[in-house]
């Protein structure tokens, strides 16, 4: 029923077209600093990007669960996946707004689901088999390191956002302060999507849908206040065949495209030469 033909690996670049804050831990309480920090690396990366340059100490970056979590959660409403969850909760707010965990539809098949008992449920046929997509963690491109150096100093990456609540009988202000990834930075990151089952070249569309539907969302935190607009650009697309990963090493560029949209609209010839690994 599964067996494994390869691996879809999809890399990317991310651009965020308006400040974005992905939110880290505050460890330290800073006398007139920020209440909401953005998570950021704990010490070098050496050879990040593969062109010897090293990831500093400090530099934001974006949790791969932060990625695929939002996509995931567009596509399950794009999909009527809460409009399942939500028939199937008897007016339960905590489990009607839980991810779907049917395992039966192509969010869990994509995705995953973790719910031990829908699986032991499920006939033998209509398991969903391991969870097909892998998202890592994207980190921002050296060019990108090296323009904040320019405009902020050494080791400062990030800019801080003052807002102001307002009340509105007394016009008193309770500024806060947000801690953001400035506008224009770009990061660069990667997917793998594992091919197990005949339909997994079609169940591969829905992970381009999500990337498409995220661009006219928003990413991290503050969406609905104007942070996290990100816009996915020069996509590759490279098959790697289950020979790859035992000595043959041989891959094949699918498509690069330049945007999600060029993606879908060219998805129907990525479809066709995924399924010829179940046709041989």
């Amino acid at each position: 029923m599964f067996s494994y033909k390869g691996t879809v690996i999809i890399k990317y670049s991310m651009k965020a077209l308006t400040g974005l804050r992905v939110g880290g831990s505050k460890e330290n309480f800073d006398i007139g600093g920020t209440d909401n920090p953005v998570i950021k690396t704990l010490g070098m990366i050496e050879n990040y990007d593969g062109r010897g340059n090293n990831l500093p100490e400090g530099a934001p970056y974006i949790p791969g669960s932060s990625l695929k979590g939002k996509i995931r959660s567009l596509v399950e409403w794009a999909k009527g996946r809460v409009d399942y969850m939500i028939g199937k909760a008897n007016n339960d707010v905590e489990k009607a707004g839980k991810p779907c965990v049917c395992g039966r539809c192509e969010v869990c098949k994509v995705f995953g689901t973790g719910d031990a008992k829908t699986i032991e449920s499920l006939k033998l046929s209509e398991l969903p088999g391991p969870p097909r997509l892998r998202v890592f963690d994207a980190y921002p491109t050296w060019e990108s390191i090296e323009r904040l150096r320019g405009a902020f100093g050494e080791n400062i990456f990030t800019e801080i956002k003052t807002e102001n609540a307002i009340n509105r009988l007394t016009s008193r202000a309770n500024p806060r302060k947000v801690e953001r990834v400035p506008a224009g930075v770009v990061f660069f990151g990667e997917m793998a999507f594992h091919l197990f089952a005949k339909e997994d070249p079609e169940l591969l569309r829905v992970v381009f849908e999500g990337m498409r539907l995220l661009e006219d969302d928003y990413l991290g935190g503050y969406g609905s206040r104007g942070s996290g607009k990100v816009r996915f650009e020069n996509i590759e697309v490279i098959l790697r065949p289950k020979a790859y990963y035992f000595g043959e090493r041989v891959e094949e560029r699918l498509t690069q495209k330049t945007t999600v949209q060029d993606i879908l609209a060219d998805y129907d010839n990525i479809k066709q030469k995924l399924s010829g690994l179940f046709n041989a």
